[in-house]
Formats: C-alpha cells, structure tokens, sequence
C-alpha cells in the first residue's frame, strides 16, 4: 500500500508557473541554457555537461534536471523537458557547488536572492563551472589542493608576495598582447618569476597552488568559455596577501588561455597525463615559442612591487590583531573548552573558506566540528544561531596538531545538561556532548575543563 502511494505522488505534476504568474520560472531557463552552451562544441575533452545532473534552488522550489533517479518529492513539472520540482530548499542544496542527491554526484546552484538577477546564460555558464567539478572528481580525483595548507601559507612574507604580483602582472599584459609573441614574451616573465618564487616556497605550498589551479581554475576557465568570454580579471596591483585561493580562479584560466593560444591541443594532452601542472605545460609550449621584442619589468617597477609588498604584509599584520580584538569583544554569552593534557580535540569538520587568520590562532565563521574519545562539540553558523569559534592549536599546524583550546560565542544563553556520564550543552548552531568533563559558569560564560580518559 505504501509503495502504490509513493508511485501515484510521482506521477503528479506542478504547473511550470503559478497562476497569474507575470514570468516563466528561471531554473528552466538555465537549463535551456547549459542545453544550448554543451550542443554549441565540446568545452573540455572528454566532459559533457549534460552528463551530469543538475539542481537548482530558486528561492520558492528546488528542481532537477537530467536526475536518473530524483528522490521522493521531486515530481514532474507541466510544460518542461523531463524536469522535476519539489517546494522548498532540497537540504542537500546548499550553495554553488556539488553534492550528492538520490545517490548520484549532482551540480547544484542557487538563484534565489541577488544571484537570481543574473541573466540565465551567465547562470548556465556557473551551472557548468560546478558540472566540471562533478567530471573532475571522477577523472581527476587528485587535482584537489590540500586546504589545510592554505592555513598556514606565508602570506606575511613581503619577497614572495612582490614575486607573486610581479608574476600576476606578466600574465596580465601577456593576456592583454594581441600577437602571440609578444604573449609569449611576457609569458615567459610570468613563469621566470614563478620559478623564482617556488623555489624558496615549501613544497607543500608549490602543490596547493598547482593543484588550485587545476581544480578551480580550470573550472573557472570553463566557465568563461561557456560564457563566451576569453579575458581573465587580472587586478593591475596583484591580488591582497591573503588572496592566494582566489588569485588560483584567475591564474588558472589565464593560463589554460595562454595555451590556447600557444598549445593548441593541450587538453588532450593533460587527459592523458593528468600529474601535470598548468605552469609546466605553459612552459613547455614557451621552449620553441617565437618572441616579440625583450619584455621585463624596469627596476623601479620592481621595487615599487616591493614596497608595496612590505606596506601591505604590515597590513596583514595589523589586521590580525583587529580580528582578534572584534573576537574578544564580540557580546555574548560564550563556551570555552580545555583539553585535557596529552588528549587534545581533533578537527572533524571545518570550513576552510570561512576561517579567518589571527596571531597564534583561527576564527572559525561557518562551520567547525571537533571530537576525541570523549565527545565532540559542532557549532555551524545557522540561520538564527550567528556563532564564531576560535581554535588554538598544539603544534605548529593550527587545527591538524591537535587543539588545546575553543572559545564559541553565541547570542543566546546555551543550555547545560549533566547526566552520570555526559555533560551536554547546547544552544541554536552548537552542541557538545562530552565525558570526562567539568563545567562552570560564571557571569556569559561557561567554562569546560576536559579531563583525561583512562
């Protein structure tokens, strides 16, 4: 009988607008779009956007498009192409990206709000940005940059950040030169400075970027295309310090452009080897590459790239502190916990995008999950829960040493429950679950003292 319900309910319809409605619903529209950009040439060789399903929240229903097997709910809609809808936010879409919805990895995008203001076509081009990413997880599961790095990337170095703008600038004028040598001259600038500084980053530094790169920039990349655009926003003063997996969006497609130009066939070839860099390849198409008239920066272009490397890495500095301050006068009740000694709490969940640097420690603004053998604690910064966490580490990672210390600030007054054996507190966008713990409470804030598991 059961069963027999769930069928009838799929069989339904909604209407493809509502009546009186002055507008055709925009989530088909985007779709008519990303039908029109994948029919017009291959993008990428080997990725088909219509190969990978497609969701899109548009502030009202969630739909699906080209889903082979669309969870319940999510019934036909009248007047479309095989699409379906169901009312309200799908959980599993949550932003412009990827998930996984009725056990199939789907591209998911939201144009509800100022988004949905976008003309579909510049929203179709997104939708790809997100269906490449799907392609590459299967085809390219390690062009992916471990975001741990990028926590602890130097970016208060000033000689490096002058290279990596020096390096920006060269990309940008060899984008703007309409002849291919002179491309190649300044392209070859580009990869000098590039050299220069990789070889006195870490390695590990060296691979977040290249694999960056890889990830989202050639995301990025394809999302130009299918735009039908071929020029890369290249900031003519280089990119802030802290900027370095934005500047990746940018460097990416300009390069991926650069060997458009001057390696026609450069996607099969990274198909086929895919352990190679953007950078390598541009290199290797340099080697025989004919060049304009010598192109380089002037000596007072250098130095004004390095002053203005100094000036802002003090900046960075000095906005650490700031941060800190707003943390520690933020009003609210807050929960502090210490680890016991030798036990500390591990990161089960973070948000990298979303964490915010300070002197000796993290601010975490979305999303954190830590835990050991006693219990774990989450905060996620929820509609109506508005919360910060800040995190000290152990050792000279800040989060994957281990943490000693987090203080979450909240607007309202966390609940606390004591059992025989569990200590809960709880709060909108936190909970905590521990044993082995002491608690106190004084004034807005409750102190947990962790002690050690036997």
């Amino acid at each position: 009988m059961v069963r027999s319900v769930a069928v009838a309910v799929g069989l339904l319809a909604l209407p493809l607008a509502s009546a009186g409605a002055q507008e055709a619903p925009l989530a088909p529209a985007v779709e008519q779009e990303v039908e029109r950009i994948a029919a017009a040439g291959s993008l990428w060789s080997g990725f088909d956007p219509l190969a990978v399903p497609l969701a899109i929240y548009d502030g009202e229903r969630t739909w699906l498009f080209r889903h082979p097997d669309p969870p319940a709910g999510f019934v036909p809609v009248e007047g479309t192409s095989g699409a379906r809808a169901r009312p309200g936010r799908f959980e599993a879409v949550t932003a412009n990206t990827s998930a996984e919805i009725g056990g199939v990895m789907t591209a998911t995008l939201l144009v509800n709000g100022p988004q949905g203001e976008s003309p579909p076509p510049e929203l179709a081009a997104v939708a790809i940005h997100e269906a490449f990413h799907v392609y590459q997880r299967t085809h390219h599961a390690a062009w992916q940059g471990n975001e741990g790095d990028l926590l602890v990337y130097p970016v208060t170095n000033a000689d490096l950040l002058a290279l990596r703008r020096l390096e920006s600038e060269a990309l940008r004028r060899a984008l703007a030169n309409a002849e291919d040598a002179g491309a190649a001259c300044w392209a070859r600038v580009a990869m000098r400075e590039r050299r220069e500084r990789f070889a006195t980053l870490d390695s590990s530094f060296v691979a977040y970027e290249r694999l960056t790169e890889l990830n989202e920039g050639l995301a990025a990349y394809l999302q130009l295309r299918a735009a039908g655009r071929t020029e890369v926003e290249m900031p003519a003063g280089g990119f802030p310090p802290e900027a370095v997996r934005q500047r990746a969006y940018h460097t990416g497609p300009a390069i991926a452009l650069l060997l458009d130009r001057l390696s026609p066939g450069w996607q099969a070839v990274l198909e086929a080897h895919g352990d190679q860099s953007l950078d390598s390849l541009l290199a290797a198409a340099l080697i025989g590459a004919a060049t304009s008239a010598p192109c380089d920066f002037t000596p007072v272009q250098v130095g004004a790239a390095r002053r203005d490397a100094r000036i802002d890495v003090a900046a960075v500095t000095a906005g650490w502190g700031s941060r800190q301050r707003a943390f520690e006068t933020r009003e609210g009740w807050r929960v502090v916990i210490q680890s016991a000694g030798g036990q500390p709490l591990w990161p089960q969940g973070f948000d990298p995008l979303n964490t915010d640097r300070v002197e000796g420690a993290l601010i975490h603004t979305r999303y954190l999950k830590l835990g050991n053998d006693a219990g774990q604690m989450t905060a996620l910064d929820d509609e109506g829960a508005d919360i910060e966490a800040r995190t000290e580490g152990i050792g000279p990672h800040p989060m994957f040493n281990g943490i000693s210390w987090v203080e979450i600030v909240m607007p309202a007054k966390p609940v606390v429950e004591v059992s025989r054996t569990h200590l809960v507190i709880r709060a909108p966008g936190f909970t905590a679950d521990f044993t082995h713990a002491e608690y106190d409470v004084g004034g807005q804030q409750v102190l947990v003292q962790m002690t050690a598991v036997p």
